[in-house]
C-alpha cells in the first residue's frame, strides 16, 4: 500500500494505528479522564482526530447492522477501559478501503486495529477487553435466564416430609456399604445416638414390626422369625447390623443375671450383626457356671439353680433335656425366664447395673416361659424325632464305614486263582 505523496510513516503512540482517524459521529465516549487523552481530541471520544500527517479523511459511512443496534454504551466501572475498543465493531476488517487484515507493512500479520475487527467483531461487548463484561452495544440489558418452573424444582428438590419410603435406604440393610462401623470410643467421643435393630426388639403397642422368637434353652437353629412360616428357622436378617451406626463391639447386661456379654463382630467390615448378637448369646447360656459365681448367689437362688438343672434335663416339653450337659450352666440360672425378649437401649438400667453410662452397651431382658400349645407340642416333637433319626443315620454310616475296613471284598477278583488239580497232576 502506497502512502499519499509527502506523508511519512508515524510512530505508534498509545497503542493506536497510524492510520486510525476516528469514529463515525454519533458514539460516545469514554470518561474525560481516559489516560488516551492527547492535545487536539475532540471531546467525546479519547481517540485522536485525523492529524495532518495522513491524507484520509474520517470514516463518515454508516456500517452495515450486525448485532445489537449502535448505542453509546454505559460506563464501565474503570476509567482505563475505552467505551468501544477498535475490534467492538463489526467484522469487516481495517478502516476505509484496508483489507481484512488490516495494518500496514510489518503490521499485517498483528491486523493493527483494523484487523482486530476480524477477531474481535460482531462480540456483543460494549467495551473493554474480552475478559471485562459490559453491556450491549445496543443499550439494551442482556437477556436473563428463563425462569426456573415450579414442576421441575419439585421434581429436583424434595422436601423431607414430601420423600416416600421409596426415596430413602434402610439403615439396617445387610451389606458392607451402607456405612462406617465405629468403635465404642468413637461412638462416646462423638455423642452418637445409637438405635438398635427392630428385629431385636419386641414389638411395641404402636408399631408393629417383625421380631424373633426363641427359647434361649435350645441352639439358635430354634430361632424363628414372626413372619416365617412354622418349621422354618431363621435366615432373612441375620447378617443384617444389630445397631445404627455399626460398631465394632458391643456389650449386653441383664437384670437376670450378674455377668456382662461382650460381643465383637465375627467381620469387622459389617460390624456386629444380629446373628453375632444371637450366636454369643447361645454360646453365654452354655457355659459353664462358674465357683464364684454360685458361692455368691443367695439361698433362693441356689434353690431355683437345683430345681432348674432337673427340669432342663428331664423329658417335659420345652427343654433340651438330657442333650444338657450334666453340670450347671448360665441357662440354669435363669429359671423360667429363658425366652429372648429382645436388646433395648435403657441408659438407666445400663447406669444402675454398671455404676455408669457406657457406651454402646445394652440391656437383654428375659422373659418367662408359658406353657406350649399343643401346635408348638407337636413342632417341637417333629423337630426331636428328624433330630434323633439324623443322629441314627450319622451313627450307622459311622458303623458301616468302621466295620466295611476289615469286611473282606465281595467283588471277585479281575483274575481267576490257578488251579489246584492240575498243579497237583504236574
Amino acid at each position: 500500500m502506497q502512502l499519499p505523496t509527502g506523508g511519512q510513516t508515524p510512530l505508534v503512540g498509545h497503542g493506536l494505528s497510524a492510520d486510525f482517524t476516528g469514529f463515525p459521529p454519533g458514539l460516545g465516549g469514554g470518561p474525560a479522564s481516559t489516560p488516551y487523552t492527547r492535545p487536539g481530541m475532540p471531546p467525546g471520544t479519547p481517540y485522536a482526530p485525523a492529524g495532518s500527517q495522513t491524507g484520509y479523511s474520517n470514516f463518515q459511512q454508516p456500517l452495515p447492522p450486525y448485532g445489537y443496534q449502535m448505542a453509546p454504551p454505559i460506563p464501565m466501572g474503570t476509567p482505563y477501559i475505552p467505551a468501544v475498543m477498535p475490534g467492538g465493531m463489526a467484522a469487516m476488517g481495517g478502516m476505509g478501503g484496508m483489507g481484512a487484515m488490516g495494518g500496514m507493512g510489518s503490521m499485517a500479520g498483528m491486523g493493527g486495529m483494523g484487523g482486530m475487527g476480524g477477531m474481535m467483531g460482531g462480540m456483543p461487548m460494549g467495551g473493554g477487553y474480552p475478559f471485562t463484561p459490559g453491556p450491549p452495544l445496543g443499550g439494551a440489558p442482556m437477556p436473563g435466564a428463563p425462569p426456573m418452573q415450579q414442576s421441575n424444582s419439585r421434581q429436583s428438590f424434595t422436601l423431607p416430609k414430601d420423600k416416600g419410603p421409596w426415596d430413602q435406604v434402610d439403615k439396617f440393610l445387610e451389606g458392607e456399604d451402607y456405612g462406617p462401623v465405629l468403635k465404642p470410643v468413637l461412638v462416646h467421643r462423638m455423642k452418637c445416638k445409637m438405635e438398635v435393630n427392630p428385629l431385636l426388639q419386641l414389638p411395641g403397642e404402636v408399631v408393629e414390626h417383625d421380631y424373633l422368637k426363641w427359647n434361649m434353652l435350645f441352639h439358635t437353629g430354634n430361632c424363628q422369625r414372626s413372619n416365617d412360616r412354622p418349621g422354618r428357622s431363621w435366615h432373612s436378617g441375620r447378617y443384617a447390623p444389630a445397631t445404627w451406626p455399626r460398631v465394632t463391639s458391643i456389650r449386653l447386661v441383664s437384670r437376670s443375671f450378674p455377668w456382662t456379654l461382650d460381643i465383637p463382630a465375627t467381620q469387622p467390615e459389617l460390624g456386629v450383626t444380629c446373628g453375632d448378637v444371637i450366636e454369643a448369646i447361645h454360646n453365654c447360656m452354655y457355659t459353664r457356671l462358674s465357683q464364684s459365681q454360685f458361692d455368691n448367689a443367695s439361698r433362693q437362688q441356689k434353690r431355683l439353680l437345683s430345681e432348674s438343672f432337673y427340669h432342663n434335663r428331664s423329658t417335659a416339653h420345652g427343654v433340651p433335656g438330657g442333650r444338657l450337659q450334666q453340670t450347671l450352666l448360665r441357662c440354669d440360672w435363669l429359671g423360667q425366664d429363658t425366652m429372648f425378649g429382645g436388646v433395648v437401649d435403657d441408659e438407666p438400667v445400663v447406669r444402675e447395673l454398671c455404676r455408669s453410662s457406657l457406651p454402646c452397651t445394652f440391656v437383654l431382658v428375659c422373659v418367662k416361659r408359658y406353657p406350649m400349645t399343643e401346635a408348638e407340642i407337636r413342632e417341637q416333637e417333629e423337630r426331636d424325632r428328624a433330630e434323633e433319626e439324623r443322629y441314627r443315620r450319622r451313627s450307622r454310616s459311622r458303623a458301616t464305614s468302621r466295620t466295611a475296613s476289615t469286611r473282606a471284598p465281595t467283588r471277585p477278583p479281575s483274575r481267576a486263582p490257578p488251579d489246584d488239580t492240575s498243579s497237583s497232576a504236574s
